[in-house]
Formats: structure tokens, sequence, C-alpha cells
């Protein structure tokens, strides 16, 4: 099995902070990726808007049900629907990811 390995004061960077627990779950998920596919850092467009599932479970209910929950902007009236493509522009934005030919490059990735 293969491990990602990050800096221990990872969360003190401005540029992580910037794009807050979304952009932070979406990096840590591409550094997996291409980890574990050995690309050197680079991310597909396609596979980048898949690495995360923007549905997850609720706890079990006194019956054992379990509900799907969906992250995402449900009135419209203030603020932007959340998506992969938002998140990969805050990640972009803030220089963690850098857009090349064909997807992303995570940025520093040898280093």
């Amino acid at each position: 099995m293969t491990w990602v390995k990050l800096d221990d004061h990872y969360d003190e960077n401005p540029k992580i902070a910037s794009v807050g627990p979304l952009g932070l779950a979406l990096w840590v998920t591409g550094l997996a990726y291409c980890n574990r596919n050995l690309t050197d850092g680079f991310i597909p467009w396609a596979t980048a808007r898949k690495l995360l599932s923007w549905d997850y479970l609720d706890p079990p209910d006194d019956e054992g049900r379990r509900r799907i929950q969906s992250i995402s902007v449900s009135c419209g009236m203030t603020g932007n629907d959340v998506d992969s493509d938002r998140v990969i522009v805050l990640l972009t934005t803030a220089g963690l990811w850098d857009e090349v030919d064909g997807g992303f490059q995570v940025h520093d990735f040898d280093q």
C-alpha cells in the first residue's frame, strides 16, 4: 500500500487556509490520486471533477436507516452553488494546482 506524505505544518500554509475545508479535501484527494497512479502530479480534467463525492450518508436513525445528504446551496438567494468546478477554481487561484493542457498539475508535487 502506498501513502501520501504531508508536511505537519500544511494547515498553517496561507494557500491551504484560503481554499477552506472543501478545497483541502480535494487537494488531499488529488495528492492521493497522483501518488496511487504514479502521475507525477498530473490530474486529468475529467478525473479532477469526480475525485470527491458531494453526497454523504447520515448516521443511522433509530430504525437503522441512513439518508443521503448532498453538499449544495438550495435556496439560491446567497452564495454560490458548490461543485467540483468551483472548488477547482479555489485550488488554481490559490496556486495549489496549476491548470495545464488536459487537466491540472499539483503545484510542487515533486517537492
